[in-house]
């Protein structure tokens, strides 16, 4: 029930920004200059005079409506892990530190120093699976509005890299089994597995494919409706202000 207001809420606030971003987004009547045009011949000039046209599409101002799709996908998409640098780099004189990011590249720096062996590979992989410092703004407010519910944590990308997780740690898992056998290889031979993991791989291929194709989609889609308003906007500038 949570998750569903605040996911009501969310949508509000966007739909609500949207509008007053395009309420007040700046109109333009646009009076061209007058070409000069002299006769070399003759010595006539003749003055060509266009006419005004009105702009409601400024890709440079703040309230066009393709910047605030822009601004708002950006807030949303921003990682936790910045905002709080940026509030920690505000409250300190200096150049900026990023301490919280310096700190978890030093951790996987200083991890990374370990033996390679089985355990350490498979422990690494899982927090490079989770990608806890690469969680949004967004992901943020949904787990902590509801921190006991499994759904806060999932994410689309996060589901495929710990899935691929699995499959590398149930190799180790199989290769150090071979150890216990008599024949040579892993416990399960790769005529076996090797074809599950192609399977594997090729599903999280297209699932990764598919996510960035209705991503882009639906992206496109906005911005064919953010550009019906703008024309929708313009002919009512161009019946209303324009004749004044």
């Amino acid at each position: 029930m949570i998750r569903r207001n605040l996911l009501t809420w969310s949508w509000m606030m966007i739909v609500t920004l949207l509008m007053l971003g395009g309420a007040g987004c700046a109109f333009k009547v646009v009076h061209p200059a007058p070409l000069v045009v002299k006769s070399p011949e003759t010595g006539i000039v003749r003055v060509v005079r266009y006419p005004a046209y009105v702009v409601v599409h400024d890709s440079d101002s703040f309230w066009d409506g393709h910047q605030i799709k822009d601004n708002l996908i950006g807030l949303t998409e921003a990682e936790v892990v910045h905002w709080i640098d940026m509030a920690a780099d505000g409250m300190t004189p200096g150049p900026p530190r990023r301490p919280l990011e310096n700190g978890i590249e030093w951790t996987k720096n200083s991890y990374a120093q370990l033996p390679d062996c089985a355990p350490v590979r498979i422990v690494g992989g899982l927090f490079s699976a989770l990608f806890v410092e690469k969680t949004t703004l967004l992901a943020g407010v949904r787990v902590a509005y509801a921190p006991a519910d499994p759904i806060s944590y999932f994410v689309f990308t996060r589901v495929i890299y710990l899935t691929g997780w699995v499959q590398e740690t149930l190799g180790e898992g199989n290769t150090g089994a071979g150890y216990l056998v008599p024949w040579q290889g892993p416990f399960i031979p790769l005529a076996a597995t090797a074809p599950v993991n192609r399977s594997v791989d090729w599903t999280q291929s297209g699932a990764i494919a598919l996510y960035v194709h209705v991503f882009h989609k639906v992206s496109v889609g906005m911005d064919y409706a953010i550009d019906g308003g703008e024309a929708a906007w313009g002919s009512v500038v161009w019946c209303f202000v324009w004749p004044k």
